[in-house]
């Protein structure tokens, strides 16, 4: 660097002469600071725009679980040796979902028994909705007043929005009030879930209410 100043000082008059300006070492370090003051803003643009995509990335893979399961009617009122159905309604909060595992719903068999909805195949069965497209299990258990229902997509599919998974029609066949209820813990697989790419998506389950008169 020195050489160069050196030469720049011999061969060039004018350098010479703004060298020996009185403010030229303001001039010298007021580039200097410039430089450094750009290199700065540079940095930190750099590191923001990098939290920002971390930010992003965080967001993403780290979103709750936010599909529901519900029963519809929640609550009705019927006589001995009546009928009606019931819905199991999905509700996705607009994200892909491509599996259901509804294990178990429960109920009182004393008060109410369900009426096979496929008489096609043996035993006691649920109506499936179709939502989508594979009934992995559909199977009821009267004497205990337990039903399995299993759903899922295939080639790559899935499901999104609200819908019918599954209908059940019920019996009235004795007085006395029963909840149908999911079995259902935050977190777990073992149990009634909503699942995307092998992540459960259920945030929460409503059961409901029925009472023979």
């Amino acid at each position: 660097m020195e050489q160069i100043h050196n030469k720049l000082m011999e061969s060039s008059k004018g350098y010479a002469s703004w060298h020996e300006h009185p403010h030229h070492k303001k001039v010298h370090w007021g580039v200097i600071i410039l430089i450094l003051a750009i290199f700065v803003l540079i940095f930190f643009k750099g590191v923001a725009n990098w939290r920002n995509a971390v930010t992003n990335l965080v967001v993403i893979e780290i979103a709750p679980p936010s599909a529901i399961l519900t029963l519809d009617p929640k609550e009705k009122a019927v006589g001995v040796g009546d009928s009606f159905t019931v819905d199991v309604i999905l509700d996705t909060d607009g994200k892909q979902v491509d599996g259901v595992d509804l294990y178990s719903l429960h109920y009182d068999p004393t008060i109410l028994n369900v009426v096979d909805g496929v008489s096609a195949k043996p035993g006691i069965q649920v109506i499936p909705g179709t939502i989508m497209d594979f009934n992995a299990v559909n199977s009821v258990d009267q004497a205990t007043g337990t039903i399995k229902f299993s759903q899922a997509a295939t080639g790559g599919t899935s499901f999104s929005g609200k819908g019918v998974l599954a209908s059940i029609h019920f019996k009235a066949v004795g007085k006395g009030s029963t909840y149908l209820k999911f079995d259902f813990s935050f977190g777990s697989t073992k149990d009634t879930n909503v699942a995307h790419a092998g992540k459960d998506q259920l945030a929460r389950v409503v059961d409901a209410l029925y009472t023979v008169k």
